[in-house]
């Protein structure tokens, strides 16, 4: 391979690839897989995410008629956002490029950016990949499998006729057209050892990675004919000792626990209203998140709160301010998202309709941002959003004149395949999309073994701890500004910002700013 790094986008919360014009196979969409390393117990391996009784699905790959005598290559990559989480970086080699073109315009951050933290945890977490995880390809029908038994970057196990295991960079099966392949990737017992996380150099934590498949011209390696079908997103939870950091309540052998800390600084970031109509406005919003604290180390083994995923969801508000000085409330909701653990940036939160507003140059708003508790703030978005997708199944309409609206971005939730924009309510698809994303809204909100109950929250910008419920609120953030003229990219420029954040001790950041921080590249 020419690259050993695929960066990705995404948007409307579809992970989009840039493939060829043919039709090469066709590669199923799953449910993130979850898998639990506990080092305390047996069973060492578990699959959790969907209650008891979990397992795990594999990606499915078939109608691969375009591709005879062509290769399925497979390579595992570690996941790891960018400095804005819907931009990301699959590191097959676990290097990280030195991005210098791309950066956070004005942070509101307390610490300055490290990429070479950055660059040393994915390093780590691509050895653990290499060393403690294996794919697993099988023929669903019987067929006999075709592959090259001795290849450069792959050990090749074979486990029957129509079965094979691999382990390496890349792995390299000859395409038959009527193959039917399962792949999934799995975990190796043996590494639940304390003594291979100190050989590693790794803390406990979350690491999230993918299984890749592509359509190459041959079994070298160094092809430059090649074609991406299908990703499939992997959570593994290494669970810390329980004498290292306290933990969540043990919830049975079903259930890995977390952390009972959440430590994260939060802060606003950019508000990109843009005109969606006759007084109707859509806003992509992001917040600033930094879950990047100094773990605690003892004799060698490091966990934190900051090591693991992290639910991040907030109640908003708009107003808009009048001429007096007066607010006029013009919508609110709850919105959400997930901050990867060891992960520093702007957090994109799903996009939101606000109707029945025009906005216009000069007009002054406010918006406020609210965060109460994070494991409760997370389970009431999840719930309204489970119900907007019930009301969707409910919906009349005629075919082929009525439309539903698109269903923004519902991305990065565990367990939940992102839905993309729906289409037209006579299409024979959207049935089975809804169904697919409720019941795995269903799934995650009914076993709740993540996110768990958090017994003490911190912001290190507050200079202390608070308890889940025992205050008005745990974090708040203001943005006030004026509207301006309309950017090239058909935005509403912001003026005038004046952003401030509270703690419930009070106020710890109040000053005027350029702009909010935003993500900009250069040409």
């Amino acid at each position: 391979m020419n690259t050993k790094r695929i960066t990705l986008l995404f948007l409307l919360g579809g992970l989009l690839f840039m493939a060829g014009e043919v039709f090469a196979c066709r590669a199923s969409r799953d449910m993130k897989h979850s898998f639990a390393l506990n080092f305390d117990e047996a069973p060492a391996v578990r699959v959790y995410g969907d209650g008891v009784g979990s397992t795990l699905l594999p990606q499915t790959i078939d109608k691969c008629n375009e591709s005879a005598g062509k290769f399925l290559m497979l390579s595992k990559g570690v996941f790891m956002p960018g400095l804005v989480s819907d931009v990301a970086d699959i590191s097959l080699d676990g290097e990280v490029p030195n991005d210098k073109v791309c950066r956070i315009e004005n942070p509101i951050f307390s610490k300055p950016l490290d990429h070479n933290q950055k660059k040393s945890l994915v390093k780590k977490q691509h050895q653990f990949l290499k060393e403690c995880t294996f794919i697993t390809v099988a023929e669903m029908s019987g067929r006999p499998l075709r592959y090259n038994a001795f290849q450069p970057f792959c050990k090749v196990t074979n486990m029957g006729a129509s079965m094979v295991q691999m382990e390496g960079d890349y792995c390299f099966l000859q395409v038959n057209p009527s193959y039917n392949l399962a792949i999934s990737m799995g975990l190796k017992a043996q590494c639940a050892t304390l003594d291979k996380m100190k050989e590693l150099g790794l803390e406990f934590g979350d690491i999230e990675a993918s299984l890749n498949s592509y359509v190459t011209g041959d079994d070298t390696g160094m092809s430059t004919e090649v074609d991406p079908i299908g990703s499939s997103r992997y959570r593994f939870t290494l669970q810390a000792p329980k004498n290292l950091i306290p933990l969540s309540d043990d919830l049975g052998l079903e259930a890995p626990r977390f952390p009972a800390t959440y430590e994260a600084e939060m802060n606003i970031g950019e508000l990109r209203f843009r005109p969606s109509g006759s007084e109707r406005v859509d806003l992509d919003m992001y917040l600033s998140v930094d879950n990047m604290n100094a773990p605690f180390c003892k004799d060698g083994l490091c966990a934190g709160a900051s090591t693991y995923n992290i639910p991040v969801a907030a109640e908003i508000e708009i107003y808009r301010i009048e001429a007096s000085g007066k607010k006029s409330f013009v919508d609110g909701w709850t919105t959400g998202g997930i901050a990867q653990g060891n992960w520093k940036g702007l957090l994109r939160l799903p996009q939101h309709t606000i109707d029945g507003e025009g906005f216009k140059a000069g007009d002054s708003y406010k918006v406020i941002v609210t965060m109460y508790d994070p494991f409760e703030d997370f389970y009431i978005f999840l719930s309204q959003a489970e119900q907007f997708l019930i009301d969707l199944k409910g919906a009349n309409g005629v075919a082929g004149l009525d439309s539903i609206p698109s269903l923004q971005a519902l991305t990065n939730l565990t367990g939940l395949p992102s839905l993309m924009g729906l289409p037209d309510i006579s299409s024979s698809d959207i049935n089975s999309d809804l169904e697919m994303s409720l019941s795995y809204f269903k799934k995650l909100g009914a076993t709740r073994l993540w996110p768990t109950y958090y017994s003490k929250i911190c912001d290190p910008s507050h200079g202390a701890c608070f308890v889940p419920g025992k205050q008005k609120f745990w974090n708040r953030f203001t943005a006030d500004f004026q509207i301006g003229g309309m950017s090239g990219a058909g935005i509403y420029e912001l003026k005038k910002v004046h952003v401030v954040k509270e703690s419930p001790r009070g106020v710890v950041m109040d000053r005027q700013v350029p702009t909010l921080p935003r993500y900009t590249c250069e040409p």
